[in-house]
């Protein structure tokens, strides 16, 4: 009696080769599908090359009209490098939160065995899983990133208010430094000539050389007063071409700037009871420690074991089709995720103390602004006052002389004292209007109307 030995091909009907080519066929579709999907949510590299050169924006010095407050505020709004930085800040947290809102993919897996024995056929696995432990962190990593997101949309909010407020303080210090400069050259030229016309006299022996030589000296302290505002002047108009972002060696036409006028008390006290809830910068702080709270949440969260569950499909050697289920599971025993729960926990604790430090800063330094203004306002009186009583005493000087009941060295001297209390008078004023613009900032007002920022 012969005994034929079991055979899974000749078991199912159909021949030993056309069962190996139906799976190899079903795993290449399964291949082939798999791939297609994971190209279609791919990205694609696309180059962006770095500039070789500067790129300027356009050039607003090409207008006619000298250009006004308003549109230098605007362009600065538009255009300035902190801004844009802070913008770009924005664009990061939107991507992370947009990454942090993203589910975890699934894992799939395949293997195979060839047998090296006659009358076996290939065997396989295919699995699928899924790690389940990544959805019980995942509200807390999406409520930190959109808290993420809020603190940099503050942010960039804090910076149009500090970069509004201080294109106004530099248009009006350029505005009026440019102003007094024109002044002082004239009163400069003059007494040049003045001086020369002194040491014409000392040839004549009609003055004394210490008179001739007391003039000489007040017009070289003028030239270098000139000289000094000079470079001040030059150091503003370059500060205001790096904030509207203009290319190096623009020159600006500026119209004259609006008075400033004095910001109302009570509407600094009523600004400070809600400086809080109002300041973009202490709100970011705000929705940075939410946010740092989130993640710590998140850390606790993910201190519970890593759970992956999956499917498993495979075939023997013998033909032998199996289906299950797989479970794996961390051990927490060594990390449990403890260390970024300290770091996470120290972290936030850093931010409330920040937090609390930078309130009770806005407060000391609106407090400060208010007492050095203060100041400043009883000096810039005092100083224009002066200037006004020189002014006339240079103007009645001017008469005297040219009826000859005045001396050159005399009339020279005063209008030294005056050009002296000018250049200290504009100084004064520009330090007020800098205090009031940083007050103005501090509580979230424009520097121009003292309407409130938004």
């Amino acid at each position: 009696m012969t005994h034929d030995a079991y055979d899974s091909r000749l078991q199912t009907g159909l021949p030993a080769t056309g069962r190996q080519y139906t799976g190899a066929f079903v795993l290449a579709r399964i291949a082939l599908v798999t791939l297609a999907v994971m190209l279609t949510g791919c990205v694609m590299y696309a180059p962006k090359p770095l500039p070789e050169a500067p790129q300027w924006p356009h050039d607003i010095t090409s207008t006619a009209t000298p250009l006004t407050v308003d549109e230098v505020v605007g362009r600065a709004l538009e255009h300035s490098p902190d801004i844009r930085r802070a913008e770009r800040q924005l664009d990061i947290a939107a991507a992370r939160q947009y990454a942090d809102g993203l589910l975890p993919d699934p894992t799939l897996s395949f293997s195979t065995d060839r047998p090296g024995a006659e009358g076996f056929v290939p065997a396989f696995m295919v699995g699928l899983s899924y790690e389940v432990s990544a959805l019980v962190d995942r509200p807390a990593k999406k409520q930190a990133a959109s808290a993420g997101f809020e603190k940099r949309r503050l942010a960039l909010l804090w910076t149009k208010w500090q970069v509004a407020n201080h294109a106004y303080a530099l248009y009006v210090s350029n505005a009026s430094i440019g102003r007094l400069e024109k002044q002082v050259e004239q009163s400069v030229t003059y007494q040049k000539v003045a001086t020369e016309r002194m040491q014409r006299a000392l040839a004549r022996a009609d003055v004394t050389r210490d008179v001739a030589m007391r003039a000489e000296t007040a017009y070289r302290d003028n030239a270098q007063l000139l000289g000094t505002l000079r470079q001040e002047h030059l150091k503003a108009r370059q500060e205001l071409d790096t904030l509207l972002d203009l290319r190096p060696g623009t020159h600006l036409t500026l119209a004259a700037p609006p008075e400033p006028y004095e910001l109302p008390q009570h509407a600094v006290d009523r600004a400070l009871l809600e400086l809080s809830q109002h300041r973009p910068d202490l709100l970011a702080l705000r929705a940075g420690y939410t946010e740092q709270d989130e993640r710590y949440r998140g850390a606790l969260l993910a201190q519970f074991p890593r759970l992956d569950i999956g499917v498993t499909r495979g075939r023997d050697t013998s033909a032998i089709y199996t289906s299950g289920i797989t479970v794996s599971v961390t051990l927490p025993l060594f990390n449990g995720n403890r260390g970024n729960i300290a770091v996470e926990k120290a972290t936030r604790e850093s931010l409330y103390q920040e937090y609390t430090q930078r309130l009770d800063d806005a407060y000391t330094a609106v407090d400060g602004i208010n007492s050095e203004l203060s100041l400043l306002d009883d000096q810039l009186r005092n100083a224009r006052s002066m200037e006004t009583a020189l002014e006339a005493s240079v103007n009645q000087a001017r008469v005297a002389y040219g009826a000859g009941d005045m001396t050159l060295p005399v009339l020279v001297d005063l209008e030294s004292r005056l050009l002296t209390q000018r250049i200290e008078t504009a100084k004064l004023a520009n330090s007020a209007l800098q205090q009031q613009v940083e007050l103005c900032t501090l509580i979230g007002v424009s520097a121009i109307d003292h309407q409130p920022l938004h």
